[in-house]
């Protein structure tokens, strides 16, 4: 099959450690041509460490709207998996905010895409989205999903609890800290309930919506069990070897410290950032069994990786 046969799928933020994934995963479908869309496509071919079957890499960025007809050109389906530096801690100085980049991003890659005739639109929200939060980065992923239900073109969104693997922030960072740390410091009370979402399984499903699967639907996805965040670090803890006690910082102080930090130059934490330490993340997987026929995996087989960090 040549490149001008292949299915074009073009992945906004298929750079990042998210959209990286996907983009793998679709690369595997001889079906399929993947075009990551990136800020910096020299870069972004470098992160792929020269493993790019059948991707290409275009530049642009989804804030930039009058330049994306061009980067999805020909495509059938568009994923939107973009997020911005330093996300979930916004940077409103350098327009790093949920608003632009999650909600006027996918506005302006909905047009792109409708302008190229795309056929189907494909969205990493988030499990807590919901337009009438009182939570920025929440409504704004609801408002984003709002704009690509309204749009007439064929969907399908997607709402991930906590992503996992060997290059996310979060778990990652709860390693490193047990390794160099007499304690492990957890935000407000540790009973946040997620359900830890390993990467491969969440681009597994992006390929399958790419090839027709969830049509016009919203899927709320996670691993297979539901846990607090607490049981998380005491699990990261027994696959590395490495306990420690856990101090838990209340909700109120991070706020405190969130706010002081919001006036200091730079963007290192923030009260939203608080919200999204402190929020629920556990998601009803019933729709999504339905209509995907994936293996999802438990924390404890997904983390393994962890053992060597």
């Amino acid at each position: 099959m040549t490149q001008t046969e292949r299915r074009i799928v073009a992945v906004a933020g298929g750079s990042g450690f998210i959209g990286r994934a996907i983009a793998h995963r679709l690369a595997n479908d001889p079906g399929a041509a993947v075009r990551v869309l990136t800020r910096d496509p020299q870069r972004a071919r470098a992160r792929f460490a020269g493993d790019a079957p059948n991707i290409e890499f275009v530049a642009a960025d989804v804030t930039q709207g009058a330049r994306l007809g061009e980067a999805v050109a020909g495509a059938a389906a568009i994923v939107n998996a973009a997020q911005f530096d330093g996300y979930p801690i916004e940077n409103r100085a350098r327009g790093l905010t949920f608003q632009r980049v999650d909600y006027g991003g996918t506005v302006a890659l909905l047009a792109a895409a409708q302008a190229a005739g795309a056929e189907r639109f494909i969205y990493i929200s988030g499990a807590a989205a919901d337009e009438r939060s009182a939570i920025g980065a929440f409504r704004w992923k609801g408002r984003a999903e709002r704009a690509i239900r309204e749009s007439g073109i064929e969907f399908t969104i997607l709402r991930p609890s906590l992503v996992y693997g060997p290059e996310d922030r979060v778990v990652n960072t709860i390693a490193r800290t047990l390794k160099f740390a007499p304690a492990m410091i957890v935000p407000g009370d540790g009973q946040q309930r997620l359900q830890p979402l390993l990467v491969d399984d969440l681009a597994a499903c992006v390929a399958l919506a790419a090839g027709g699967r969830g049509r016009d639907g919203i899927y709320e996805i996670g691993g297979p069990e539901a846990m607090t965040f607490d049981a998380l670090v005491r699990l990261v803890m027994e696959i590395t070897g490495r306990r420690r006690p856990l101090i838990h910082i209340p909700e109120a102080a991070l706020r405190l410290a969130g706010r002081i930090a919001e006036l200091a130059p730079g963007a290192l934490f923030s009260r939203e950032a608080v919200d999204f330490l402190v929020a629920d993340n556990a998601c009803d997987l019933a729709a999504l069994r339905a209509e995907f026929p994936l293996t999802l995996t438990p924390a404890r087989e997904g983390l393994k990786y962890l053992a060597a960090v």
